[in-house]
């Protein structure tokens, strides 16, 4: 627990720097400057993502995720990430009308949304092979994951395919914007796959399948059933295996 905590402490001191000037721009910035504005939340999350891997809050073994582990230091990324939604929300009220959160049917979003996670979870996962659950995981490391990977994405979602997505649909036609906020996604992990990591081309391939996936979900039934799409993708990926 001490561990986690002092990763913890040095992530966030890691960040500050960087935080603190896009702050500063956020302050400085007009409102009416929406896509500016945007673009400097999608690179404080793209600062806050990648600074995880220099502190060991997680790793990439191709297309396999492994967390730090830790449930209780899981859990507060993962909450702090919401925490995070509620925050843009509550100050970027201009932006609301670009928030679609829900279009359709409930149930159907949700088994759409999950559905379309699986797929892409299990595909990728199927590259790497298919090994059984690791037994001497934690106790809670599975509900600190869920929390991280379901709030963390929501973030991520409300970003990409909130605002961004919503902002391209007043541009070009919602198929269209569906294609380009799924690109954009992939392309914004380019530093990820390439500076940061590894990774290279496969993450870049699955976070462009993800991320088109993500932008058809939102465009047919809203965020949230994104934001379980891409939830359950990483969850599959992040799952503790041999």
């Amino acid at each position: 627990m001490l561990e986690g905590m002092d990763i913890l402490w040095t992530y966030n001191l890691r960040m500050a720097p960087g935080l603190i000037a896009f702050v500063l721009c956020l302050v400085l910035l007009p409102r009416a400057a929406i896509g500016i504005r945007i673009a400097l939340y999608i690179a404080i999350f793209i600062l806050a993502r990648d600074a995880m891997t220099p502190v060991g809050l997680w790793s990439f073994d191709d297309l396999r995720i492994s967390f730090f582990n830790s449930p209780a230091l899981l859990a507060t990324l993962g909450i702090g990430s919401v925490l995070g939604v509620v925050c843009i929300v509550a100050v970027e009220r201009d932006m609301h009308p670009l928030l679609v959160w829900r279009k359709g049917s409930l149930v159907e979003g949700a088994a759409v949304g999950l559905g379309t996670g699986l797929v892409i979870g299990l595909g990728a996962i199927s590259l790497s092979g298919f090994s059984p659950l690791l037994p001497d995981f934690p106790p809670g490391f599975i509900l600190g994951l869920v929390i991280l990977v379901y709030g963390g994405n929501l973030l991520e979602e409300v970003l990409f395919r909130g605002y961004l997505q919503g902002r391209l649909e007043t541009y070009v036609t919602p198929v269209r914007a569906a294609l380009l906020s799924g690109l954009i996604f992939a392309a914004c992990h380019s530093y990820l796959a390439i500076t940061v990591t590894n990774g290279g081309w496969p993450i870049l391939a699955f976070t462009a399948i993800e991320g088109i996936a993500c932008g058809f979900v939102r465009m047919r039934y809203g965020i949230w059933a994104a934001a379980l799409t891409h939830g359950t993708a990483i969850l599959l990926v992040s799952m503790p295996m041999l």
